[in-house]
């Protein structure tokens, strides 16, 4: 059985402990500070404060915590649960940010504020210092778009709930007006665009038509049915690629063929994102079916062709 007074010193050193994390918990704190947490019975500095002070950094280190002394100033570096990002993840929590200046006050909004704080909280020294300099030189301002296009985006919402069939008309990127008919399914957000994704039955294809190119929309009077609209695409890999290649969260293998080639069945991709990605891995690359997916590659490749002749 632990004696009385044995017992309260240990939890007297538990409490120096926290006491020294939450001097620390600030990220940066005074030697003259920390110190005091060390003085002697008396309220008074002695010899072995400094003693004291080294052995309980020493026992904080041995948890996992990452402390470090430049000049008079401790530094806390690293807590076992803190979480290191890199500036592509800081951009992306600042881009989240961002977007939540456009979400209505409510329940939904004060949770992802609520994620965002408890996130950053959580930062370690080196994510903290990189997260300043990408504020002062980043700053992520939607509203030149979002706002923009505020009508446009409540309707095509509007036209994704009704589940009805629609015509839109818009331009293509070269200019020319076109008009098709389509089961409208979701809008999908990319950097600083938006992009209504659609069912073209006509062609078999789900399709990503920006917000922007649209021109009018009208609504017909006929139910849309959501069944059978993710066209299958096969295509075939070799060399590095196929080695390196992440199957995407819609496509999965049916392994190696006869002649080394990995091959690969897609669903439900826009064929627009797909068509360029398949296009950027060259002769590496060979598309099995649908026949006018293979078709549109080769158009790609007349047309940049020709900017060269």
């Amino acid at each position: 059985m632990i004696k009385k007074d044995t017992s309260d010193k240990y939890n007297d050193s538990c409490v120096k402990v926290f006491n020294l994390l939450s001097v620390l918990s600030n990220g940066t704190a005074d030697f003259a500070d920390v110190i005091q947490l060390f003085k002697d019975k008396n309220g008074k500095f002695t010899q072995k404060s400094n003693v004291i002070l080294n052995k309980y950094m020493n026992t904080l280190k041995i948890f996992g915590i990452d402390i470090r002394k430049n000049k008079n100033k401790y530094y806390l570096m690293k807590m076992p649960f803190s979480i290191n990002l890199d500036e592509n993840g800081l951009c992306a929590v600042a881009l989240i940010k961002s977007v939540l200046n456009f979400f209505p006050n409510g329940k939904e909004k004060k949770a992802l504020e609520n994620f965002i704080e408890k996130l950053q909280q959580r930062y370690d020294y080196s994510t903290q210092k990189l997260d300043n300099i990408i504020t002062k030189f980043r700053n992520y301002d939607l509203s030149f778009y979002y706002k923009k296009y505020e009508k446009q985006i409540a309707d095509c919402e509007k036209f994704c709930q009704d589940g009805q069939k629609i015509e839109i008309y818009y331009s293509e990127a070269d200019g020319q007006n076109k008009s098709i008919f389509c089961t409208p399914l979701e809008l999908k957000y990319q950097k600083n665009q938006i992009g209504l994704c659609v069912y073209v039955p006509l062609l078999g294809q789900i399709v990503d038509i920006p917000i922007s190119a649209i021109k009018n929309i009208v609504q017909l009077p006929i139910k849309a049915t959501k069944s059978k609209m993710c066209t299958t695409v096969i295509f075939k890999l070799k060399g590095d690629l196929a080695k390196r290649y992440k199957l995407r969260e819609q496509e999965y293998t049916n392994g190696i063929d006869n002649d080394g080639w990995l091959v690969v069945v897609n669903s439900g991709e826009d064929f627009q994102s797909l068509s360029k990605r398949l296009f950027k891995y060259d002769k590496d690359c060979v598309v099995v079916s649908p026949k006018y997916l293979r078709e549109n590659l080769i158009k790609m490749v007349d047309k940049t062709l020709k900017n060269y002749q």
